[in-house]
């Protein structure tokens, strides 16, 4: 009876052993990781938009506007403080969150989307603006174009591959999630290009603190 026992346990506890094997391996999700980033009391980015966005606001088509990866919702609350009807979409439902109660604090309101870009439905001229901040996915711009409506205009930053050069602690760690010099331009040779530059800044936004290399990017959809 006594071996009986001892089989069993053994048993249980290399059962259990495989479970938590298996869950040691399986990958966390994108929306996991980011919950897991925006989980904390302070804004892990600050509460105050991107410098670029705040430095060409005046050129920007007003109206309707998409926040794309809004996060936190700096760079939405920012454009609904300043007239645009602001719709953002970010895969993190703690960043979305958060968002909703900095909209509440600066007294506006932001159409706050809990959804997956990959594949999230950006519709058919729809968009006088659209931005994108510290997120790339050389996939969705295609469809940028398309959401935006006659003349309507598309901000970008983040960072290039020789942000790699520069061995900091912040920003993505591999080619995938970088611009390549040129890329946005051929991506967007069919718009207008009313700004670009590929440089390296000095970033002061929260957890971004240091030298940075980004590429700065504004075009315009030509009128039909």
């Amino acid at each position: 009876m006594k071996t009986t026992w001892v089989i069993i346990i053994a048993m249980l506890l290399l059962t259990g052993g495989l479970v938590l094997a298996q869950q040691q391996r399986e990958p966390i999700s994108d929306k996991q990781r980011w919950d897991g980033r925006y989980d904390r009391e302070t804004y892990v980015y600050g509460k105050e938009p991107v410098a670029f966005l705040k430095e060409k606001l005046d050129r920007l088509k007003k109206g309707k506007a998409l926040v794309l990866a809004m996060g936190e919702g700096r760079n939405a609350v920012y454009l609904a403080q300043h007239g645009f009807d602001v719709t953002g979409v970010d895969i993190s439902s703690v960043a979305i969150e958060k968002c909703k109660r900095l909209a509440d604090e600066r007294g506006v309101q932001v159409n706050a989307v809990v959804a997956d870009l990959t594949d999230y439905d950006l519709g058919s001229e729809q968009y006088d603006l659209i931005t994108n901040f510290y997120f790339y996915d050389k996939s969705l711009l295609p469809k940028v174009k398309e959401a935006l409506k006659p003349e309507g205009m598309f901000i970008f930053e983040q960072f290039s591959m020789d942000h790699l050069k520069l061995a900091q602690r912040f920003g993505p760690k591999t080619a995938k999630y970088l611009v390549k010099p040129k890329e946005l331009l051929e991506v967007f040779q069919s718009t207008r290009i009313l700004y670009y530059e590929d440089t390296v800044i000095e970033l002061e936004e929260g957890m971004h603190k240091g030298a940075a290399a980004i590429i700065r990017l504004i075009v315009q959809k030509p009128a039909e």
